[in-house]
């Protein structure tokens, strides 16, 4: 009886984890999202607010302005880990998973004054289109 109660316990962790596992989307999905990432990305750089909230979600304009932009990225994130460098997509907590409207992609990211740095963009689906959320830069422990 204990080693079936050992087993059952084995299989419920084992698909426990599976569940919690990343979700990458279809490679021609994910390569239309990296394109936008490398645009927000760019804009982030330049200090460009409009170009940076291009692809941002409508239910998200009352934030989406040069206030909250110059406070958080430019005054925020910029002055704390500088310039943007590289990035590369972390499966494991990426999940955009088909008829599900949100979404999240997860980097490694590499910053001028920081090169552990954990990027992720919530997204949220406007008709057929994946829209910008949520980006959060922290410090990658």
């Amino acid at each position: 009886m204990k080693v079936f109660s050992l087993f059952v316990l084995t299989i419920a962790l084992l698909f426990s984890g599976a569940l919690q596992a990343g979700m990458m989307p279809p490679p021609e999905l994910m390569k239309a999202l990296d394109t936008r990432v490398d645009g927000l990305m760019a804009a982030y750089n330049a200090g460009d607010d409009k170009a940076f909230y291009a692809d941002w979600a409508a239910s998200m304009a009352a934030l989406c302005t040069p206030q909250v932009f110059k406070m958080m990225f430019v005054d925020g994130h910029m002055k704390n880990f500088g310039a943007y460098k590289s990035r590369k997509i972390i499966e494991a907590e990426t999940v955009i998973v088909p008829d599900v409207p949100n979404g999240l992609l997860v980097y490694s990211a590499e910053f001028e004054k920081n090169a552990k740095i954990k990027l992720s963009i919530n997204l949220i689906k406007e008709g057929d289109e994946w829209k910008f959320q949520q980006v959060t830069i922290m410090p990658m422990p």
